[in-house]
């Protein structure tokens, strides 16, 4: 064979290879495209599961809820306590490839920051609680000062530790304050003096809700019966909430006949039981959903109405644990 014909076929082997290289790399390329297409495909999918799974608790409280009222109508009188079925526990629900749980919380078993400002002015016996509050956290008293400054409508400080606009306008970025009631307890982090760690302490005990919303003495926490009195110290607190009543107590008053209230004066007594109360219409609903190792987390706050229960906001962004990973729901649907 010439010479030629010899090197043109080398020429020709060399092309094939190459074009065969170049497929190859070509065909695992689209095969890499389209696993990645999949998984994404699968992940969106797996979110979009989870995301109706905590939907779906939610409409499971508000059932739960109604059924409640429906059943308080039946009651003279009735009250909300933690002994009724809305507060149980509910074990998490294995679900296909993971687990929705949920736990249905009563927000007026907090201090309700906005009570602090009332018919345009402070409410002193409000005052008193939350500053007790915030003492029995391990965080100084003063911090209720910017509180209420974030809240009135005027721009002149509570006190030496309070903050009005021109404190914040000297920060960077600079804001203003809201002079309004608060929407959302996340607020408190944009406060003087209210770091990370002060917030971490008081998050589980305050709420923002309508100014006049009162606290229920049938769900509230020892820390926050500690702080309705002087005279109630935190391990007498947890007695009188180991004590009270399962289904709770029918009035206020029979509660400030308790030991504890024993010293408070006649005036006391009536600002505080404005204060107080034995019902409830607000609750937070917390749902999490994890399916094939996909988290989604739903806090969702309910409200009681006549007409039945309404959602009033959702929040999708915290990473909050109701009690139990898949791995426990697994564990004892499969024991």
């Amino acid at each position: 064979m010439p010479k030629a014909a010899e090197n043109q076929q080398g020429v020709a082997l060399l092309t094939v290879l190459l074009v065969v290289a170049m497929a190859s790399m070509l065909a695992v390329s689209m095969i890499k495209a389209q696993q990645s297409l999949l998984q994404r495909s699968s992940s969106v999918f797996t979110q979009d599961q989870a995301y109706l799974y905590t939907l779906g608790a939610e409409t499971l409280a508000r059932t739960v809820l109604q059924d409640d009222t429906d059943r308080d109508k039946q009651k003279n009188p009735s009250q909300d306590a933690l002994g009724e079925d809305w507060a149980r526990r509910v074990p998490p629900f294995p679900v296909e490839g993971g687990a929705v749980q949920a736990k249905l919380d009563d927000l007026q078993g907090r201090f309700n920051v906005n009570s602090l400002w009332q018919d345009n002015q402070v409410n002193p016996t409000a005052l008193k609680v939350y500053q007790r509050l915030l003492a029995q956290v391990g965080v100084s008293p003063g911090l209720a000062s910017p509180l209420i400054d974030w809240l009135d409508p005027d721009s002149l400080p509570y006190d030496s530790e309070g903050a009005e606009e021109d404190w914040y306008l000297r920060l960077k970025p600079a804001y203003r304050t809201a002079n309004r009631a608060m929407v959302s307890t996340s607020e408190l982090a944009l406060l003087r003096g209210y770091t990370p760690e002060v917030i971490r302490k008081i998050a589980p005990y305050v709420c923002a809700l309508p100014a006049n919303t009162a606290i229920n003495i049938n769900t509230a926490d020892p820390m926050l019966i500690a702080s309705l009195s002087d005279s109630i110290s935190f391990n007498m607190a947890k007695e009188m909430v180991k004590e009270r009543p399962s289904d709770g107590y029918g009035s206020v008053e029979r509660f400030l006949q308790l030991p504890g209230f024993s010293a408070l004066s006649s005036d006391d007594r009536q600002a505080l039981t404005k204060l107080l109360d034995v019902r409830s219409r607000f609750f937070e609903v917390r749902a999490e959903a994890e399916i094939d190792g996909k988290r989604r987390v739903l806090s969702a706050r309910l409200m009681r109405t006549e007409s039945g229960i309404r959602t009033l906001d959702r929040d999708w962004s915290r990473q909050w644990t109701v009690a139990t990973t898949t791995e426990t729901a697994n564990k004892k649907d499969n024991p």
